[in-house]
């Protein structure tokens, strides 16, 4: 056997049915109820926010990131579906790229939210002027720019013909090497930095709120509804990313010391699949992190739903 393949000697035994399995309803569902959650957040945030903020901008930004993102979901369906792909290789590589410029994007402006919601509850005042709309606006263009250039490298991962999304059997070691080198790289700068600011930030903010001394008892029920909401958005954020980061680590060193498919290796690759597939789940539960983490939203929102059904008949009571 060459010590210039691997993943030569079989695949794992119905990968393909569980990728199908998992996959296929994942996407669909994401792709549906993502579009129309983030078209409706933007349509909040664009229209009925008489004064742009800090915060909205910044959501602003990362509904357009799952947007864009959740487009490209009927294309890796499809292919899932049919396990062949037909479209050009180029646009393989685009879609590559789609997802993990969408994830970490995302991750930033999760972390840039919490950096902003930790200056607003720990140095209101000192911390005015990073608040400033320009200032946010500047940042988050920084971050579209930082990720996009980032995330260049996968622009020149190729797939074999009729394969997409997937590492094909075959694979030179040196590309393996390669795409595990990004894959360090990617986990230091786009997931433990911004995850250390992330999680320290809203750990300081939830100390300033237990420790804050200002009219104790009608302050008490705010607090503890701000420290839920805090700890929703923590929830979102941590069951979604980390797992996937280490599932995906561990599966790239696996096979990246081994010359053949093992059952350790097979499993490391469910494993993939499955944290894979929550992960993108993100465009879907980045709205509820806007509902929780943000008061005018929540009060927008309200008022639109009731507007709606507000020249809906009441139902016929009974006499």
């Amino acid at each position: 056997m060459s010590d210039k393949r691997i993943l030569e000697n079989g695949s794992c035994e119905s990968i393909g049915n569980f990728k199908t399995n998992i996959y296929v309803p994942t996407y669909i569902t994401v792709f549906i109820l993502g579009f129309i959650e983030n078209v409706f957040c933007l349509y909040v945030f664009l229209k009925l926010y008489k004064k742009k903020n800090a915060f909205s901008i910044v959501m602003v930004n990362l509904a357009m990131s799952d947007l864009l993102f959740v487009c490209t979901l009927p294309w890796r369906a499809y292919y899932y579906w049919k396990h062949n792909w037909t479209f050009p290789n180029c646009l393989c590589v685009i879609l590559i790229y789609a997802l993990y410029f969408n994830m970490y994007s995302s991750i930033y402006f999760l972390t840039l939210m919490s950096i902003l919601r930790y200056v607003a509850v720990v140095h209101p005042v000192k911390g005015l002027k990073y608040r400033n709309v320009k200032y946010v606006q500047i940042i988050c263009i920084a971050i579209w720019v930082f990720v996009g250039v980032a995330s260049i490298p996968l622009l020149v991962i190729g797939n074999k013909e009729e394969q997409c999304f997937e590492l094909s059997n075959g694979i030179d070691v040196m590309d393996i090497k390669i795409i595990f080198t990004m894959d360090l790289i990617s986990l230091v700068l786009g997931f433990i930095i911004p995850f250390f600011f992330f999680t320290i930030c809203y750990i300081l903010v939830v100390k300033a709120l237990l420790t804050s001394k200002t009219n104790p008892h009608k302050q008490h029920s705010s607090r503890r509804k701000a420290i839920a909401r805090i700890v929703v958005v923590m929830v979102i954020f941590i069951t979604g990313f980390p797992i996937y980061h280490i599932v995906r680590t561990i599966y790239l060193t696996e096979i990246s010391t081994r010359r053949n498919v093992s059952h350790v290796s097979c499993l490391l690759q469910k494993s993939a699949v499955a944290t894979l597939s929550h992960a993108v789940m993100n465009p879907c539960l980045d709205p509820l992190l806007y509902y929780f983490a943000a008061q005018t939203f929540r009060d927008k929102v309200r008022n639109t739903i009731k507007n709606a059904f507000k020249g809906c008949p009441a139902p016929m009571q009974q006499t």
